[in-house]
């Protein structure tokens, strides 16, 4: 073979392997490709599932926890998180596995087994408590629990999720309640009460106004009975602190409770009492409030409690026929303002206040005041009369559904 020759078969050879390289880098890089898209295309089902199985399990996140999202662990999918709903966890794991037989399980089911016994349950410390919807001074507001008040701790992660007796759920800071056992809790739940029954107030170092104060106090503050002297119920508070507070803005918690009645004249009597009381997202004290937070305190006066937020109290009580106007509607009544459900667009609630008669009703908007559903009057309110969507009625629902009296909510029963 000459030289020529030689060449040009090296050179072709050469050419080949290049060739056969260049083959095997495009198969390589296709089946890449049809992996990663099998991948993409399955991560995004199990997100389907995840997403589907929250819509029906925990479509509310004030009610329910559903915080899981899927990840890579080692190679394999796996779903991490949270929730408080056990079928959901059951649900989504059989369904992805029916993706991705292998998916793997880090789902914490709430209450978190890790919170210690001793701090399972707990008890407001200050007046007025911040619970937040997320474990963050930053994070929105979502309402506000009064000292004495327990909660159940579902979860720990530096702020402290907890459930309120009404059932909603939010972080707390832990400098705003003392966390307890069960046994310790049932104590507290049991103790003789000390019920603070005046809309703004102190608590004293001794059985003197001039004396140096412990706290402020607010409607609906509770403590526990640890004696008297003159003028003064001598209390303690969760974490021990005792401190005096005067008979003329207090009540023994029996007597009170024995001692308030549902009524339409009581409730819009109530009502008045904090007129002019500014509005605070969040708020649900007598310090200040948001539209809910008004109507919930002002049951509260009368020992009953509400669902936090508006769109949450519009499902609950006798509903009203309001389809022929404000006739059918009585003093007390809930009012709620939103957009009504047309077609395929949802109702959305946004607004409520409490029906006074006469075509009045108060609310928070700004700040407590009376506003009019009759245009010839001064304080027509024009947007909620136009966006005026449902009422209903709390007097006769006691201990239904989403309206508990104070004595009957599971959260201030002694726990099992």
């Amino acid at each position: 073979m000459n030289y020529r020759i030689s060449k040009r078969l090296s050179i072709k050879m050469e050419r080949n392997i290049v060739c056969n390289r260049w083959g095997l880098y495009l198969i390589l890089t296709l089946l890449i490709a049809c992996s990663g898209q099998k991948e993409e295309k399955r991560t995004a089902e199990l997100n389907g599932v995840a997403d589907s199985v929250r819509r029906h399990y925990a479509p509310d996140s004030r009610d329910e926890v559903f915080d899981i999202r899927l990840a890579n662990v080692d190679g394999l999918p796996t779903f991490q998180g949270v929730t408080t709903v056990d079928a959901a966890r059951t649900e989504l794991l059989m369904q992805a596995r029916q993706i991705y037989e292998t998916v793997g399980n880090s789902i914490v089911l709430l209450p978190d087994e890790a919170v210690d016994e001793s701090e399972c349950y707990g008890v407001v410390n200050v007046s007025v408590a911040n619970a937040r919807m997320g474990a963050d001074y930053a994070a929105e507001m979502g309402t506000q629990v009064l000292l004495g008040a327990p909660v159940q701790v579902l979860q720990h992660a530096n702020w402290w999720r907890i459930k309120t007796a009404e059932g909603y759920i939010a972080w707390m800071n832990g400098g705003s309640f003392v966390r307890m056992s069960q046994a310790s809790f049932n104590q507290w739940i049991t103790a003789e009460k000390i019920i603070f029954t005046d809309t703004y107030g102190f608590a004293y170092e001794k059985a003197d106004i001039c004396a140096r104060r412990i706290s402020d106090l607010v409607f609906g503050n509770m403590l526990k009975y640890d004696g008297e002297e003159r003028d003064f119920y001598r209390v303690v508070y969760p974490d021990g602190r005792q401190a005096y507070i005067s008979k003329n803005q207090s009540q023994r918690y029996d007597d009170w409770l024995a001692s308030v009645l549902l009524t339409e004249d009581r409730i819009v009597e109530k009502a008045f009492t904090l007129q002019g009381v500014p509005y605070s997202w969040g708020g649900t004290s007598t310090k200040s409030v948001d539209c809910s937070g008004f109507v919930k305190t002002i049951f509260l006066m009368h020992g009953v409690i509400l669902r936090r937020d508006a769109s949450q109290q519009a499902r609950t009580g006798i509903p009203v026929d309001v389809r022929d106007g404000y006739n059918k509607l009585r003093p007390g009544d809930l009012m709620f303002f939103g957009v009504k459900a047309d077609g395929e667009k949802k109702e959305r609630v946004r607004h409520v206040g409490i029906y006074i008669g006469n075509q009045d009703f108060i609310h928070s908007s700004g700040f407590v005041k009376v506003s009019s559903l009759d245009a010839t009057r001064a304080n027509y309110d024009a947007t909620n009369t136009r966006e005026f969507i449902r009422a209903t009625r709390i007097i006769g629902s006691v201990d239904t559904e989403g309206v508990w009296h104070i004595a009957h909510n599971p959260l201030y029963q002694k726990q099992d």
